[in-house]
């Protein structure tokens, strides 16, 4: 078994990061958010990588979120979280960035920064035996640093609920809030999820990575400013070989042959 925080594959164009300390409940820590970092960028950089899977080891936690017991060697709380080169800002601003899909396999509890993690991933599946949760009000934190992604993703009153109350939702109120794309049974999870990198694997590659990069630029614009961006990129993405390629292909009644470019 690897002494790693963090294990990464690389396997049929898709890099599996997996957080790996099971017996801990999967936590986060500064070691184990760097090895994270440093997964992220190693996935982003391969040009073979088209898709990121994040999964936590075991079954029992995708993540418990911050290491409490770690204290001041290597605490979630840990350095001046209002400078931009704090290690969990780095992480959320990586993944946000990323020009690849990230699914997330949610095999088991996801607490704390852990639900973060799972509402900065494009696509997420869930096991019907998870749940998620952000208990920090329970000893007297906030979840200041994974609010920005929730946000995103979570209606507001159903999150401040979460947050101010502090309790578990199960799989399938997480999937009515649309926290998750998908609920499964344990054992039909990772079937899921290979049928989703399968799907993407298949598209193509430029296709989606300015397709991603274009959806999230226009978060925060104004209508009038999404439509004027909109018509910048559409011309950019139509002049790829991949668009040409897709066009030729459609015409020929073929499967395209993608080159990313």
């Amino acid at each position: 078994m690897s002494d790693k925080n963090v294990l990464l594959e690389i396997k049929d164009r898709t890099a599996t990061i997996t957080i790996n300390n099971a017996e801990k409940r999967n936590p986060l820590n500064v070691p184990t958010v760097e090895e994270l970092i440093e997964a992220f960028e190693t996935a982003q950089e391969n040009d073979d990588v088209l898709v990121i899977v994040l999964t936590g080891a075991g079954d029992r936690a995708f993540c418990a979120g911050g290491d409490l017991k770690a204290g001041k060697d290597g605490g979630p709380f840990t350095g001046d979280i209002s400078q931009p080169g704090h290690f969990v800002v780095r992480l959320f601003t990586l993944m946000e960035n990323c020009n690849k899909p990230i699914i997330g396999r949610i095999n088991g509890h996801a607490m704390g920064g852990g639900s973060g993690l799972v509402c900065a991933c494009d696509i997420a599946v869930m096991s019907n035996t998870a749940k998620i949760a952000t208990p920090e009000v329970k000893i007297g934190l906030f979840p200041m640093m994974i609010m920005p992604q929730m946000m995103r993703v979570i209606p507001r009153r159903r999150l401040l609920e979460m947050y101010i109350t502090g309790e578990a939702w199960s799989a399938e109120q997480a999937l009515e809030y649309g926290i998750v794309n998908y609920v499964t049974e344990p054992d039909a999870l990772d079937a899921k999820v290979e049928e989703l990198t399968s799907l993407i694997t298949a598209r193509s590659p430029s296709a989606v990575r300015l397709g991603k990069y274009s959806y999230h630029a226009m978060q925060d614009m104004t209508i009038e400013q999404q439509f004027r961006f909109a018509e910048t990129m559409l011309p950019r993405i139509a002049q790829t070989e991949d668009a040409r390629e897709g066009f030729s292909a459609f015409i020929e009644k073929r499967t395209p042959e993608w080159t990313g470019r």
